[in-house]
């Protein structure tokens, strides 16, 4: 080959190289498939679009008009109940997505931040290069909305794109300086906020505005964004965002669909080569204070794979029900979504969509509290629940099995929420923490050529917690078939967000009642807790009327267990001679059985009576308790209201903080032997009086071996109140009065007649046989 051919190709391929390598440097950077999704919680200019207004809701425009909208943030309803809503809602452009839901009744406080110091409202902050922190949300009856500004001539209330730079004259320069500010803070405290306001004229200086906000306690969040720590790949803590919740995305649009693989989570995968619905910042509407909508289109540009002119868009709609003077207690607790497929081609298209569900649930008493699972075992902190349309089917996933699934198969396992070859359809879908639920609920009759589920699955949907696996964060994921949806045809889903509180009548009114489960006796804990409640509206406190509750139901039980006590009080006293009797026939079953049976007949004492009066109180004894476990009208109702310890009886009394000098062994959160980080009495009194209970009524040791046995039972009884450290203190106050009530029945029982006096006549009887025999071998 001539030296000019071969120049001609290097100089080629070398301007072959350079155009790739400049092409590449305008592309994104494409991650492996194994790549870690992370979802940052705050982008950068994330207060809206340019002009920083929503969107207007035109027409979408063409394709020439594209636009990329800016991150922001929309709300729903009020965080203050006087302005006539349940909750106030937090909606995120960013994947269209449910950012946040706090409930307005001051009753559900939350107090996984106490510690935090008073509320001034959830602000979605910005970090500005160490100047203040910019507002990009300001929540309707926050109190940052209804700070009194006290600058001359400026408006009440904080707004989107003021800067903070000030709290309490203490300078904020970052996100953390700011948390740091507010823990000093107290609710119903009042702090002075300083912030930066942009100027309306172009080039002049921010205004500065002196705000007075007086704070509150922060309001339960059922839904929030959460946060992991987890071991990085240097081997260094490193934060990990969880994804928000109800995402919402494209499974199949004709013959492209999802990549499994191209995202850590199977949920998160997402059709290559498309703008990412999860990802990307949909236009935003705010059509009214109580309704919001989102658009994302697929022009043609992005649909070429499958042709010329398909165009597909989507909407989501979100809206929120204000609560009228006919509407009960029960209700307002949703948000109403509709999804909108619009196929704007001229041609059919079919489409899939994919719905996630909740993230973010409160982590409230993770470190004691155990919901009742259905069957054997407990249930964790945020498990995954399903029910069938008709009611006759309903599962729960818990975290453990969750967890322990994706342990064992790793690579991210879905595990089905029902069998798919049946005509089952789909009730609702819903992730359960202790107190508080938010589920999805399906309405097909209402919807338009809705489509029916492909695949409807739970996973974890985020790192397993390292510190606690039980915390770990599931969600669901329902998948719908590909429906062929006509050229200019528009596919709607209904359905309905529910969020709120697990009380039975909230419950029941949306149809998941069955979430609210209390064990094998569901129906004795039903009734009591219709007692328990009706004694808290006469006496106005919770203690008292557990202490009624469990008097009423012992003194309804005296005849039985009156019974037990007298068979226990005889066996006690009849333990000496029965001793005697074993001793005489050792040798002789069937003399020593016969032995036996004649003295209990003698003395009216039936050996299994106690059992079986033990069996009848149970089904009693056990619905209590479940009823004391499970009921939410017990969180954060206080023993004795004003005072600081035992201020709720759904958890530990935490007398006193002990975690700072107490062994890490003993004061961590988990595991055994932990006690917890906090000194809590009244296990200590429960267990003190089990064991008084265990020294009236056990028989005296007879032998070396019954000696051995009690003290055995002794220290079971000490590792029980290991176990009993961290039950909530309701529970504890039911197990202290059913204590004292079995005390005082025992020592008010009369002793039992003439068996000293027999027992010893007995021993004679015994006696002269044994010498007889003895002079008979001599």
């Amino acid at each position: 080959m001539e030296r000019r051919h071969i120049t001609f190709i290097f100089l080629a391929a070398s301007l072959l190289l350079t155009f790739n390598l400049l092409s590449n440097m305008n592309k994104p950077e494409e991650k492996p498939d194994d790549a870690r999704e992370e979802i940052v919680e705050v982008d950068t200019d994330a207060n809206g679009p340019k002009d920083g207004k929503p969107g207007d809701g035109n027409d979408v425009p063409a394709e020439e008009d594209k636009v990329t909208y800016d991150r922001q943030f929309a709300t729903l309803g009020s965080v203050n109940p006087e302005d006539g809503y349940r909750m106030l809602v937090t909606l995120d452009s960013k994947g269209a997505s449910v950012h946040r839901v706090e409930l307005s009744n001051p009753n559900y406080q939350s107090y996984e931040h106490d510690d935090d110091g008073g509320y001034l409202g959830q602000l979605a902050f910005d970090e500005t290069d160490g100047h203040g922190v910019k507002i990009n949300v300001i929540g309707p009856g926050t109190p940052a909305a209804q700070a009194i500004a006290k600058t001359e001539g400026a408006a009440n209330g904080l707004k989107v794109g003021d800067t903070i730079v000030s709290v309490n004259d203490q300078p904020i320069s970052d996100i953390k300086s700011f948390q740091e500010a507010m823990r000093g803070t107290k609710p119903r405290g009042e702090i002075e906020v300083t912030v930066e306001r942009p100027s309306a004229t172009e080039g002049e200086e921010p205004e500065k505005i002196v705000f007075t906000a007086a704070l509150r306690k922060h309001p339960i969040e059922v839904i929030k964004p959460d946060v992991s720590t987890i071991t990085g790949a240097n081997g260094l803590p490193q934060e990990y965002v969880h994804p928000p919740a109800y995402l919402t995305t494209l499974a199949q649009v004709g013959s492209l669909t999802a990549r499994e693989g191209a995202a850590q989570y199977k949920s998160l995968a997402e059709i290559k080569g498309l703008p990412s619905l999860i990802h990307g910042n949909w236009k935003t509407t705010q059509v009214s204070e109580n309704e919001v909508h989102f658009e994302m289109t697929l022009f043609p540009s992005d649909l070429k794979q499958l042709g010329d002119n398909r165009k597909l868009r989507l909407v989501k709609k979100f809206k929120l029900t204000k609560v009228t003077e006919e509407m009960t207690d029960a209700e307002g607790f949703h948000i109403d979504y509709d999804l909108e497929l619009h196929n704007e081609s001229e041609e059919s298209l079919s489409v899939a969509y994919k719905q996630l569900g909740p993230t973010g649930l409160p982590l409230e008493g993770w470190w004691y509290a155990h919901k009742i699972s259905h069957g054997f075992g407990t249930a964790g902190i945020r498990d995954v629940t399903w029910e069938s349309e008709d009611g006759s089917d309903y599962r729960l996933f818990t975290v453990y099995d969750l967890v322990e699934q994706a342990q064992k198969e790793g690579a991210d396992p879905q595990t089905p929420l029902y069998n798919l070859d049946t005509n089952v359809k789909t009730k609702y879908a819903g992730v359960d923490a202790q107190y508080f639920n938010s589920s999805l609920l399906l309405d097909h009759e209402n919807s338009s050529n809705s489509i029916d589920l492909a695949e409807a699955t739970a996973a974890p949907i985020a790192p397993i917690d390292e510190s606690y696996e039980p915390k770990t964060d599931c969600t669901f994921t329902l998948q719908s078939r590909a429906y062929p949806i006509g050229g200019g045809q528009t596919v709607n889903q209904k359905f309905r967000i529910f969020a709120g509180p697990k009380k039975t009548d909230v419950l029941q009114h949306y149809g998941l009642g069955k979430v609210e489960y209390y064990g094998w006796f569901s129906p004795v804990s039903s009734i009591l807790l219709v007692v328990l409640h009706g004694l808290y509206s006469v006496l106005g406190s919770y203690g008292l009327a557990i202490i009624v509750l469990t008097l009423m139901v012992r003194g309804a039980m005296h005849p039985i267990s009156r019974k037990q006590a007298k068979n226990m009080q005889i066996q006690q006293a009849l333990a000496p001679e029965i001793k005697r009797i074993s001793d005489q026939y050792k040798d002789d079953p069937e003399g020593r059985l016969k032995a036996q049976q004649e003295l209990f007949k003698k003395h009216n004492f039936n050996p299994v009576g106690g059992c079986l009066m033990m069996f009848i109180q149970l089904p009693i004894f056990l619905g209590l308790y479940r009823a004391l476990a499970v009921d939410f009208q017990l969180r954060q109702a206080p023993l004795i209201p004003g005072l600081a310890w035992c201020s709720n009886l759904a958890a530990p009394d935490q007398l006193l903080y002990w975690a700072n000098w107490m062994p890490e062994f003993l004061s961590r959160p988990t595991g055994f032997p932990s006690l917890g980080p906090y000194l809590n009495i009244l296990p200590l009194v429960t267990v003190s009086l089990f064991l008084v209970q265990q020294k009236l009524f056990m028989p005296p040791p007879q032998d070396e071996q019954q000696a051995m046995q009690q003290r055995i039972m002794t220290i079971m009884m000490i590792f029980m109140g290991v176990m009993f450290f961290k039950v909530p203190s309701g529970l504890c106050i039911y197990f202290i009065t059913s204590s004292i009530w079995g005390i005082v029945e025992r020592k008010l029982l009369p002793k039992p007649k003439n068996i000293p006096v027999v027992v010893e006549a007995k021993k004679e009887e015994i006696k002269q046989p044994k010498v007889r025999q003895a002079k008979k071998k001599k």
